[in-house]
């Protein structure tokens, strides 16, 4: 579904209040269902109930399944987001994002204590939005190009009661390193992977939505340390052909290396502190920097440190897993190769704001990306106006309707887009579903 002028933005906000009455009306008709008169429920197990997927159990494959350590995940998320008077032409984008997954308790399987096998596929479709207003920021996380990819192929082996925990294959390292629960919410894809590391590489760091292969290694240093490391190649998939699900081992490709410690202290219900940092070993262009014909000068890898500290604010006295919480992050990157120099990010999260809607998340977060003198140096010298950042704001409301099924408004604000001080701020309103089946 593409729509991208902004004239048909009526029917853009149509369907969006549409979609909202209906799933209201669906909770409506759930709460007046008797208990006694409600749906059976599935089979529970470790994995977690059946009711909280669209389609169920199946009839009873996902069960049976389960008895031989393997549980198939589906689920769907679109983004729809408008951006009128941005000051270049208006636009509603849609973004979808279809995820398959499989993870496999070796154990069970095949008696193999410790072993986890994990594959997972994606298919991404839909406009690229950052692309039509020309913001450093992503507007939706979920934007990428046209396709149908390989995403991970990994297996892990732990050691020593889970002590240590070696794996091996295609692996997205977003999902252990710089991730931040508490802003999982946000859709502004700088909320996950700062901007000062996802804008990295030649083909970007091993993140959604193209991976690498490598291997990563975790070590439980004492109950309140986690150690992992990680070394992957250097340029994830082929740069000559993005949509393509490719393993490309190029000689220049160099590798990618992350360290990251995670420390959370005994005592408190949810606090955690992260420090880490990633070396590129293949060479860069400078940015700016030219040797005596006029050609970039070569540098040789590129490195970056972050930090973050998440955690619970204060929680509500009869329900713990209930109020607000925060987060606040940090990076620095290299400016000899890199337009990010620095990048910082917070926000606030309250789960339950609303009495009767325990598991509905409120956010606001703001995130700025900071342009490295070297790069402003180099817009400069070819007369292109620029500031020193951008700033996005994002408030969103997410609102679980049926265990299977949320719905999510947003509201954001880009000052500075494309850090050009010639351009008007951009407002973005929109919404994100998603549906677990």
């Amino acid at each position: 579904m593409f729509i991208s002028a902004f004239g048909k933005a009526p029917r853009f906000f149509g369907w969006m209040t549409l979609v909202f009455f209906l799933c209201m009306g669906e909770e409506i008709l759930a709460s007046e269902i008797p208990a006694g008169d409600s749906v059976p429920r599935g089979p529970t197990s470790t994995f977690g109930l059946f009711t909280d997927k669209a389609t169920g159990d199946w009839g009873g494959l996902r069960t049976s399944l389960l008895r031989h350590g393997i549980e198939v995940h589906l689920a769907n998320t679109g983004d729809m987001i408008a951006t009128p008077q941005s000051g270049l032409p208006d636009h509603v984008s849609y973004s979808n994002l279809l995820e398959a997954s499989l993870t496999i308790n070796m154990q069970a399987l095949a008696n193999i204590p410790g072993g986890t096998a994990y594959l997972m596929a994606l298919g991404t479709h839909g406009d690229n939005l950052q692309e039509a207003i020309q913001t450093i920021d992503a507007p939706s996380n979920l934007a990428a190009d046209n396709a149908f990819r390989l995403f991970e192929l990994w297996y892990e082996q732990t050691f020593f009661e889970d002590r240590i925990g070696v794996l091996v294959g295609l692996y997205a390292a977003d999902a252990e390193f710089d991730a931040k629960d508490t802003a999982a919410v946000f859709i502004n894809g700088a909320f996950g992977t700062g901007l000062d590391f996802s804008e990295t590489g030649q083909n970007g760091p091993s993140i959604f939505p193209v991976t690498s292969l490598g291997v990563r290694v975790r070590a439980n240093l004492s109950q309140e340390i986690i150690w992992r490391g990680a070394v992957l190649d250097g340029v994830p998939g082929d740069p000559d052909d993005p949509g393509a699900t490719a393993i490309h081992l190029g000689d220049g490709d160099g590798l990618l290396i992350l360290n990251e410690l995670n420390y959370e202290p005994n005592g408190f219900d949810f606090l955690r502190l992260g420090l880490g940092g990633w070396l590129y070993t293949a060479d860069f262009d400078d940015v700016h920097d030219t040797s005596a014909n006029g050609t970039p000068v070569v540098r040789s890898g590129s490195h970056g440190i972050y930090g973050f500290l998440e955690g619970m604010i204060f929680s509500e006295p009869k329900a713990p897993e209930q109020g607000l919480s925060g987060f606040l992050r940090i990076g620095k990157a290299e400016e000899d190769v890199n337009q990010i120099g620095a990048y910082y990010a917070g926000g606030l999260v309250y789960t339950g704001l609303i009495p009767g809607r325990d598991q509905d998340v409120l956010g606001l977060g703001v995130s700025v990306g900071v342009n490295g003198d070297k790069f402003q140096k180099a817009q400069e010298s070819v007369g292109t106006p620029v500031t020193d950042t951008e700033t996005a704001l994002e408030l969103t409301y997410r609102a679980e309707f049926l265990s299977w099924f949320s719905f999510q408004p947003v509201l954001q604000y880009y000052i500075n887009p494309g850090s050009d001080p010639g351009r008007d701020d951009i407002v973005g309103i929109g919404f994100r579903f998603s549906v677990n089946l």
